[in-house]
């Protein structure tokens, strides 16, 4: 074979390979590599709605699946949490609560939809937030005679109650309940009375008797998370703010930082993830707003780092590096791309066929 056939030969293969590798891209690109999931809230029937994410963060509505329970309709923001839709830690289960129905339902989650599993009683009347670690669920019952109760979830997703672990609240409106990270203790926040309630928890999946409650430094604590080293992150709906909190060996708090502002309005839902990039939603001026955490320190990185109509339910990826928000006055998930520095690129809307009591959401 001569020079020239020979360059020939290898200009075709080189350009074969191109257009594989090209092609193996698009693929790989279009193909979905997550998923995120929304919650109706309907009282006539509760659905989760189910959406594919691929690589560069765009979703696709596949599908919607029953919870077999009702949710509360009424009107925006009609449970007033932040939790009512939980992944566990390993992605394989989704929690949900029917508000309206006073009961929870457990999906097997797959890589191309979910699969119905469970449904219990919720151990109380309304409730709003779950929270999942590995085996052991609880929900916060937030209507008459507010409580917080366990259940264990077995390897087929099948939940009984936990015995001995409901605990009664008191008088307070209370937003959400959650694990901190190594599962040493249940936090709850009471928007009514700017408390914040921590249960010790023991081997065995149950709370102390009562609580410890600590005054939250701004006013209406509302959503929280814990970052990477277990401090406490809470976003204020009155203050319009963020702060943190060490919880103590005695489970008091001890106060990082005080209330950080971002200047908007009805501040209430709260991500991160593990970089330390930390986002609010403010429905009350349209926007999502910046913030970074390092050891525990909270700074405002951007008041207005994202709009939307009304963004409530935040929910972040498992890799960090997408950002959802639920929109239901216009129906939509709002979409960005969470970017090295904190800040975040918007990549548009889809539409979810919501109606405007929608709340929850949780993303993979």
């Amino acid at each position: 074979m001569n020079k020239k056939m020979l360059g020939a030969v290898l200009l075709a293969a080189t350009l074969m390979l191109t257009a594989v590798t090209v092609f193996a891209d698009d693929l790989r690109n279009t193909e979905a590599t997550g998923a995120v999931y929304a919650m109706t809230n309907a009282a006539s029937g509760n659905q989760i709605v189910v959406f594919d994410r691929d690589a560069e963060g765009m979703l696709t509505k596949t599908g919607s699946i029953s919870t077999g329970g009702t949710g509360t309709g009424i009107a925006l923001d009609a449970l007033g949490s932040q939790g009512s839709l939980e992944l566990s830690e390993d992605h394989r289960w989704l929690v949900a609560v029917n508000a309206g129905s006073n009961e929870i339902s457990v999906f097997r989650v797959r890589r191309d939809g979910l699969d119905f599993v469970d449904k219990t009683d919720s151990g109380g009347a309304l409730p709003v937030s779950v929270t999942v670690f590995h085996n052991i669920v609880y929900t916060l019952n937030a209507g008459d005679s507010a409580n917080i109760t366990g259940f264990r979830l077995s390897l087929k997703g099948r939940l009984t109650p936990l015995t001995n672990s409901t605990r009664s609240l008191g008088a307070g409106r209370f937003a959400q309940v959650g694990f901190d990270p190594e599962s040493e203790t249940l936090v709850v926040s009471d928007k009514a009375n700017s408390r914040i309630l921590v249960y010790s928890v023991g081997d065995d999946g149950l709370p102390g008797m009562n609580p410890v409650t600590s005054t939250s430094y701004g006013t209406t604590p509302f959503g929280f998370i814990f970052d990477q080293q277990g401090h406490l992150l809470v976003v204020e709906a009155t203050t319009n703010a963020v702060s943190s909190y060490k919880i103590l060996p005695d489970d008091t708090l001890d106060v990082i930082s005080g209330s950080v502002p971002n200047g908007q309005k009805a501040a209430c839902w709260i991500a991160g993830n593990e970089r330390g990039d930390v986002f609010t939603a403010n429905p009350g001026t349209s926007s999502i707003s910046a913030y970074k955490a390092r050891h525990g320190v909270v700074a405002l990185l951007n008041g207005v780092a994202g709009t939307g109509n009304t963004p409530l339910d935040l929910s972040i990826t498992r890799d960090g590096h997408f950002l959802y928000a639920l929109d239901p006055t216009y129906g939509t998930i709002d979409m960005f791309k969470i970017e090295p520095d904190g800040s975040l690129t918007s990549l548009g809307t889809v539409a979810g066929g919501f109606s405007i009591f929608a709340q929850g959401i949780a993303a993979r």
